[in-house]
């Protein structure tokens, strides 16, 4: 089986192929399992997430595209040539690459509205754009990935607090059972902009604080 097996990708994650091994930096040319991939990648996030952290990032450097992109750069450059870049390619998941320079924005300028105003409450604002980054699918790959720390940085950012978001873990399921709620919260969504309420119970603690500071 190749080690870019498309096959079972939840939702919000590009199915890899193996034409797109050209884009692994040389040291991880010779990478044989998809276990290995994930180790590399998850500890180049280790160090974005060190990174973010040193560096501070405010709620306005997290609500822009530059440094949304710049997340995304650290969280893989260390693995992927294409870390950080808005994809030009057509992908089966999210809208065409020509629309991602108009719509992109736009979500990020519709949450930095609803900051400011107060228009929902921290946690529905940051789901909101969770749901709305991964459904644009603005990178190659790591979409998702880089979508829920963007939530995470936000929600302390927010003063919601580092645990304000469980993604499942309190509804006391299997993985499986997990990633089938957060899936079809997301496809609710999708369907229905208004049909918040299953991706808030999924994604947030009830016992988190989620009233603005």
């Amino acid at each position: 089986m190749s080690v870019f097996d498309p096959l079972n990708q939840p939702y919000g994650a590009t199915p890899v192929e193996e034409e797109d091994r050209q884009y692994l930096l040389a040291p991880h040319q010779g990478i044989e399992t998809m276990a290995e991939l994930n180790d590399i990648e998850s500890r180049n996030i280790a160090d974005a997430r060190f990174w973010i952290r040193d560096e501070a990032l405010d709620v306005p450097d997290l609500l822009s595209v530059p440094g949304q992109c710049e997340i995304h750069r650290r969280m893989f450059d260390q693995v992927w040539a294409w870390a950080g870049r808005v994809r030009t390619r057509e992908l089966s998941v999210g809208i065409e690459p020509y629309r991602i320079r108009e719509d992109w924005p736009a979500a990020i300028g519709d949450a930095a509205y609803w900051v400011e105003n107060q228009t929902f409450s921290p946690a529905e604002v940051i789901l909101r754009l969770h749901h709305r980054t991964v459904q644009i699918h603005p990178f190659q790959n790591g979409n998702g990935r880089h979508a829920r720390i963007i939530a995470e940085e936000l929600a302390l950012g927010l003063g919601l607090g580092e645990d304000c978001f469980s993604w499942g873990a309190h509804l006391q399921v299997g993985l499986e059972e997990q990633r089938a709620a957060y899936l079809d919260s997301l496809r609710r969504l999708d369907r229905n902009p208004d049909d918040i309420g299953p991706l808030m119970q999924f994604a947030v603690d009830p016992q988190a604080d989620n009233t603005w500071t």
